[in-house]
């Protein structure tokens, strides 16, 4: 027996994380069923992490919902047997929905890569023999409340109200002006002198060149102020969202996700006001044309419809070749963003005609998406252009017949043909617009996975605390989802101001998750972590960090001057400060022997400085503002022994406490304190000398690192 016959299309969803196609997945399935669930809101609940969801998870949220879920393990002859729309498992890492079949053709919708149709030996390499049935039951109900997504639009507009009406008049005018331009060549034609019109022509045309330079003005101004206000809204939320927001999308997304304020801007700023006038322009000329010739007017009105039923049949397939292309794009700049930041490893690796291919295959792509989108509105805008021309022409002809027939004046039926120019020029503008309203709508889809995010949590009356190096981390555990394994478990420690405790173990085993935690990057999943006897939930995290110093695995410097990244646009901080900073940091003498000194310029990243300079100098932001909390992330894993000792000197010295996590060890044999993790789990804890003789985890992998050195 065959699937069920579909009556509507899966509604299409994006995966704007790499990991959440199985939410999305989840997601498309219930807006099928008639639900108006938003992914951010799902998130809350079947949050995917960094490392996706497995299909029971799925099934539980999906049954939590009022749905039946079965799972099987099918061939793919038994697919055609099975009620769809169903979630399968592709690739061996991925999901999708599997639409419907027909005639052998698999319609899926990826969350990854859109609309697809695939064929039964694509199917064969791809289906991994996993599907989940989902099917409603009597205790679903689907969320009704469809949220706006121009709603951060619309209040701008609410308060550029004054601005906007006095576009608007102007708009009325400038239209007005226009529809009389034909009116007054009838009355040329049909006096049959130009004395008595010519110059009012002329003064009219005059006069809407002058409207319409006011008019552009005051649009530019609205522009401007629309793209600050979209902008300003989006990066101001990027910076309060938290960490891990970050880790699942990559910055080739998001930054195409601002460049897409553009396209907004100009549909509300410029084709808005314009859709709106074109409304009453159109209004006009019909009631001017009926006036003139009911007749012509009906048969206008029935070209005018059709014209619509093909724009609107049509709307589907422009909306999904934008929507692919776009993705594409979005690939390609991903993949150009990586390439260029990666470049260090690419040339020492020897993988440039990998990397060409892998850009390769992504800029085809990339061609193919809009080869397939320029056929369509090739097709669309032919078409549509076909009918600007011949309609016009078509009535002028009519007109014409009409004026020999005594019916109106030769000079109406050439105003009737140049009205109905402007009749299905206009007409056909308002759906256009309705088409680029689509395309916006999916550019505000991919901001609200920003805008609808949950910032970074803070208390509401935050405690004020100076941090004087004092930490307790209280039995903490954390884990990256409420559904995924512990990475860290029950992990209790006591930080004595001034100490040094090194945080030691394998790969893997939690050392950067821990430093993290500390941050308030992540919140622990149980447990607490104190400063000075206050809670991190109490503290506003960013106050906090700007009260600890910290020097990261990968160093991030800005296309500044090096004078700029240390004191970190502090300024306070001067140029003398900066220079006992980079002192200390051992880092002054090949400063000073650069031709711009303090003043010369880093490129992106601090790719033309070596990785021992940048560390030092990430270590000059860290020593310059004094901090008495220091974290070092493999801090020192680029400078020499000498340089190294005379850092840990002048921290010793200060009297700072020091979180350091190292991998070379001969660096943490004098800490106060040596934690040892493994999976997770504190297995040893003590000074170098005591684990030694303990013969533990420690000394095994003292011995080990200092046999592979």
């Amino acid at each position: 027996m065959r699937n069920m016959i579909h009556k509507r299309k899966v509604p299409y969803v994006e995966q704007m994380q790499q990991t959440e196609c199985g939410l999305c997945c989840a997601t498309m399935i219930l807006r099928y069923y008639k639900g108006q669930d938003r992914v951010t809101k799902i998130r809350e609940t079947l949050e995917a992490g960094r490392d996706g969801l497995k299909l029971s998870y799925i099934a539980d949220y999906l049954r939590k919902r009022g749905m039946e879920t079965r799972i099987y393990k099918a061939d793919i002859s038994a697919l055609d047997k099975l009620p769809l729309p169903a979630i399968i498992f592709w690739n061996n890492e991925h999901f999708v929905v599997l639409e419907k079949i027909k005639n052998d053709i698999n319609y899926i919708v990826d969350p990854a890569f859109g609309r697809r149709k695939v064929d039964r030996e694509t199917m064969e390499q791809s289906y991994c023999n996993v599907v989940m049935v989902v099917q409603p039951t009597e205790n679903y109900k689907p969320i009704k409340e469809k949220s706006n997504n121009w709603n951060i639009v619309l209040e701008h507009m609410k308060k550029r109200k004054k601005a906007m009406l006095v576009i608007v008049w102007m708009s009325i005018v400038s239209y007005a002006l226009q529809m009389s331009v034909p009116i007054m060549i009838q009355k040329i034609i049909d006096s049959e002198s130009i004395h008595n019109y010519g110059f009012v022509v002329i003064g009219l045309a005059m006069l809407l060149g002058i409207i319409n330079f006011f008019r552009g003005k005051k649009l530019i101004i609205l522009q401007i102020e629309t793209d600050f206000h979209l902008s300003k809204s989006v990066f101001s939320k990027i910076l309060m969202l938290p960490y891990k927001y970050f880790e699942g999308r990559t910055p080739g997304d998001i930054l195409f996700r601002m460049s897409s304020i553009t396209s907004i801007r100009d549909l509300l700023s410029e084709q808005l006001v314009q859709t709106v006038m074109q409304a009453g322009a159109l209004v006009f000329i019909f009631v001017y044309m009926f006036m003139k010739s009911a007749s012509i007017t009906l048969v206008a009105t029935v070209l005018f419809i059709i014209t619509g039923v093909f724009i609107i049949s049509m709307k589907t397939l422009i909306s999904e070749v934008n929507q692919d292309d776009m993705m594409k794009n979005t690939m390609l700049q991903t993949v150009q963003v990586e390439t260029i930041y990666s470049m260090f490893a690419i040339k020492t690796s020897g993988m440039e005609d990998e990397t060409w291919k892998n850009w390769k295959k992504a800029y085809e792509r990339c061609l193919n998406s809009y080869g397939k989108k320029s056929c369509v509105i090739n097709i669309y805008t032919s078409v549509l252009s076909f009918v600007q021309n011949i309609a016009p022409i078509f009535l002028l002809g009519l007109g014409i017949y009409g004026a020999m027939q005594g019916k109106m004046t030769l000079g109406e039926s050439m105003a009737i043909y140049s009205l109905a120019g402007s009749f299905f020029t206009t007409g056909i503008s308002l759906y256009n617009f309705w088409n680029d309203f689509v395309v916006a709508s999916a550019y505000m889809e991919r901001l609200h996975d920003i805008i609808d995010s949950e910032n970074e949590k803070n208390p509401q009356k935050p405690v004020t605390v100076k941090v004087s190096g004092d930490v307790d981390i209280d039995h903490v555990s954390f884990a990256y989802t409420r559904t995924s394994e512990n990475v860290l478990t029950d992990i209790d420690l006591h930080i004595k101001k001034g100490e040094k405790v090194a945080i030691v173990g394998a790969s893997g085993s939690g050392k950067s998750t821990l430093a993290k935690l500390i941050l308030g990057l992540y919140e622990p999943t149980n447990g607490d972590i104190l400063y000075d006897g206050v809670s991190i939930s109490q503290i506003n995290k960013s106050e906090l960090r700007k009260q600890i110093g910290v020097v990261p695995q990968d160093m991030t410097l800005f296309n500044q001057s090096i004078y700029e990244n240390i004191r970190m646009n502090q300024e306070e901080l001067g140029l003398d400060e900066v220079k006992k900073a980079a002192e200390v940091a051992q880092i002054q003498r090949e400063i000073e022997q650069m031709p711009m000194k303090y003043y010369t310029m880093i490129s992106d990243m601090g790719m033309n400085l070596s990785g021992g300079q940048r560390q030092r100098i990430a270590l000059a932001r860290a020593i310059i503002h004094k901090n008495d909390l220091v974290i070092l992330d493999e801090a020192t894993s680029a400078l020499d022994y000498e340089n190294e000792r005379k850092i840990s000197d002048y921290l010793g010295e200060k009297d700072c406490t020091r979180i350091v996590i190292a991998h070379r060890l001969s660096t943490i044999i004098d800490a106060d304190k040596i934690i040892v993790l493994d999976h997770g789990k504190i297995q040893e804890v003590g000074r170098h000398e005591e684990l030694m003789k303990h013969d533990g985890a420690y000394a095994k992998l003292y011995h080990a690192r200092k046999k592979s050195a």
